[in-house]
């Protein structure tokens, strides 16, 4: 009889710790970004899966809107629109109340750049030039928990424009630094 009670205690215990850490593991944040940079901003939709207590991947997709001016190394005036999607990993530590966090991202952008050049000569040109950009960046913030539900953040984070896809005439790319203010709801 003791050995069944302790067995029956031994596979409880392993019942209560497997749930708690696949509920741990289970949990879902979905939310909105809205990313500033100097030439643009990004408002996005955002998920974080965690796939362990203090890991989450991180999905998002959004618009991303452009206006370089004269900021390009190609031409005189660009100006861009498109939409795309990301994915990364973000690794949060408890502090206060809420965490600090640290991310590596990978966005994906379909963009279509309107640009002039040659705006202060006799025989100026335009035209729109489709492209795909890579943009790998990484952050840091803090997200302060307002409820058990809700938590809003800042972080900012620094990455690089890839042009990887170009038709048309080359259009700018490169370093760039990022704000990020976001809200996050857990399900």
């Amino acid at each position: 009889m003791k050995l069944l009670f302790v067995g029956l205690l031994l596979i409880s215990i392993q019942s209560f710790s497997q749930s708690k850490e696949i509920k741990t593991k289970g949990r879902i944040e979905i939310g909105t970004e809205l990313q500033l940079y100097p030439v643009g901003f990004i408002p996005t939709i955002t998920s974080n899966v965690f796939i362990k207590e203090n890991w989450a991947l991180r999905f998002r997709i959004g618009g991303n809107f452009a206006d370089r001016q004269d900021f390009s190394a190609y031409n005189d005036d660009e100006v861009a629109k498109g939409f795309g999607g990301s994915i990364g990993l973000v690794k949060y530590l408890p502090s206060w109340k809420g965490n600090f966090f640290f991310g590596a991202t990978l966005d994906t952008w379909n963009m279509w750049t309107d640009w002039k050049d040659g705006l202060n000569t006799s025989n100026p040109t335009s035209g729109t030039t489709y492209n795909v950009v890579l943009q790998p960046w990484v952050n840091a913030g803090y997200l302060y928990d307002i409820t058990n539900k809700w938590n809003t953040g800042l972080s900012l984070g620094f990455g690089r424009e890839i042009n990887i896809i170009t038709r048309g005439e080359k259009v700018g790319e490169g370093w760039m630094g990022i704000l990020t203010f976001s809200a996050n709801y857990r399900l």
